[in-house]
């Protein structure tokens, strides 16, 4: 009992210095060679709650023509459960990607009768040009 200040600072200073496991990347169990990933996590900032019907609908698009729409990579749409923020995963064929070409993803939420609630304001450019292949969407309300 003598020794335990000089032992449990000593023992919290190694364990301090082990290295974490490694993490590995979060992705659907089927995703196999030539398919492209993208994680998505979006957000609001009020402090509100959701009530059940509530849907996030997420999208990768080609946003590299200015004046023609945009072209769908993936789409995905989850029910909203529970609070902020919500995580969502996109997997795509790689063959489907043109380095040359500019992608963004955009998300929203649309109420149980398919108003929009929440939408994207901003652009997150993923895949090209150095962006990443993932992305946090902070969604701005539309009221």
């Amino acid at each position: 009992m003598r020794f335990a200040p000089i032992i449990l600072p000593a023992a919290l200073t190694l364990a301090a210095c082990t290295t974490p496991a490694p993490v590995t990347p979060v992705g659907p169990p089927d995703v196999t060679t030539g398919t492209t990933v993208v994680n998505v996590t979006a957000f609001y900032r009020e402090r509100i709650m959701l009530p059940p019907g509530h849907v996030l609908n997420v999208r990768v698009e080609d946003v590299s023509l200015a004046d023609a729409p945009a072209r769908v990579l993936a789409e995905a749409n989850e029910p909203i459960v529970g609070a902020p923020p919500y995580r969502l995963t996109l997997a795509f064929s790689s063959a489907e990607i043109d380095p040359r070409h500019t992608y963004a993803v955009r998300a929203d939420i649309r109420d149980p009768s398919g108003a929009l609630v929440f939408v994207t304001d901003t652009r997150h450019a993923i895949l090209t040009n150095g962006a990443p292949t993932s992305a946090e969407i902070v969604l701005k309300s539309v009221r």
